[in-house]
């Protein structure tokens, strides 16, 4: 399953939300759109893989696998 943030008013998607930081990170146009898991603490980020590959070139060529799988 690939985890996908929806977009805000600006129309891009953000990352990292928590009660610590409620707006998050932008989105990287540049990056992958899946949301990945961050270690140590449990939160989610922006993938760091390049753009290029699933539905509308948004996916990097891992996640675009799981994205046309049905998980999207």
């Amino acid at each position: 399953m690939v985890l996908v943030p929806k977009k805000d008013e600006t129309g891009l998607r953000r990352y990292g939300k928590w009660t610590g930081n409620l707006k998050g990170h932008q989105e990287d146009i540049r990056r992958c759109i899946a949301e990945v898991p961050s270690f140590p603490a449990p939160l989610f980020t922006q993938c760091s893989r390049n753009r290029g590959y699933g539905p509308e070139g948004e996916f990097c060529k891992q996640h675009a696998k799981k994205a046309t799988a049905g998980a999207y």
